[in-house]
């Protein structure tokens, strides 16, 4: 069964005959009757009574009518919706983030993606760079902003942008006030990571594993925050990306080549074809923020 031979057969319904029937939809009379009759077989009798003053339903085809033309109109529907997804005038979009680094780059990427796509969706996950890959992976996101820990054979990803990591110290510690200092000075001194699992977890004990640094961890968060107030508290040092400086209560100090880093990049199932919603917040996403730094 075809859309157009649903269209024949309303409009031989509607007008009263094939040849009326034939002139709305453009086509020979012959052509049309063969399809309705092709119609007719799939659907095991006649869907109308011909002779030489026209065609009227059976009582096959009045019943068959109604969903002929719902079937249409859904159909219509559909259609126009996808065009209008196509067109970027509605759809949806799942996408994940860091939860820390959300708080600086989602303001300003989607109040720019909100501009020019305003009837486009955006349905945001937060959760740590493994867990980004993961709820890409099952198909529970289809686009992320992770870093580095979080990229695997199966994720594809774009650099936005890398930042510095720098050393966080409290105020009154000897390195305050420094303006460099080697990766080397974190030996022995009592350390404050991200919790166990976290990407910048996995970022941080590499680039001490580099330096030949056995950390002295004391305590690990699941919260960046968290981490710097144990710092400014004076309960040990950490490494964090230049992006949550704090203004006051804590002293940064720059790392000395090579200088440790982070990538954050924007990723999707490898292979995967986004539709056009996706692909629109993937290119603002590349505009916005590929050039912070």
């Amino acid at each position: 069964m075809e859309m157009h031979q649903l269209r024949y057969f309303l409009a031989v319904a509607q007008n009263g005959s094939f040849t009326a029937g034939a002139n709305v939809c453009n086509v020979s009379q012959p052509s049309l009757s063969a399809q309705i009759a092709k119609l007719e077989g799939e659907l095991g009798g006649p869907l109308f009574e011909r002779s030489r003053h026209g065609a009227r339903l059976t009582s096959r085809g009045a019943l068959f009518r109604s969903h002929a033309a719902e079937a249409l109109r859904r159909l219509e529907t559909g259609r126009k919706q996808l065009d209008e997804l196509s067109g970027l005038r509605r759809g949806t979009v799942s996408f994940g983030c860091l939860p820390t680094t959300g708080a600086f780059l989602l303001p300003p990427l989607l109040l720019a993606f909100r501009r020019r796509h305003p009837e486009i969706q955006v349905q945001l996950q937060e959760g740590s760079s493994p867990v980004l890959a993961r709820a890409l992976r099952e198909f529970e996101v289809e686009l992320a902003i992770l870093d580095e820990a979080g990229m695997g054979s199966d994720i594809a990803g774009r650099q936005l942008f890398s930042e510095p990591l720098l050393l966080a110290v409290p105020p009154s510690h000897r390195r305050a006030g420094r303006d460099v200092v080697p990766i080397t000075v974190l030996a022995g001194e009592p350390l404050i990571l991200m919790r166990r699992g976290h990407g910048f977890h996995t970022i941080v004990v590499d680039v001490l594993a580099r330096a030949g640094i056995k950390p002295t961890v004391v305590y690990e968060s699941s919260e960046i925050d968290t981490v710097q107030a144990l710092v400014r508290a004076g309960f040990g040092l950490s490494l964090v990306p230049r992006m949550v400086m704090k203004p006051e209560g804590i002293a940064y100090v720059e790392i000395a080549p090579p200088t440790p880093s982070r990538t954050l990049l924007i990723a999707h199932r490898r292979g995967a074809v986004l539709d056009p919603a996706a692909q629109a917040l993937y290119d603002t996403s590349i505009e916005i923020l590929g050039s912070t730094t």
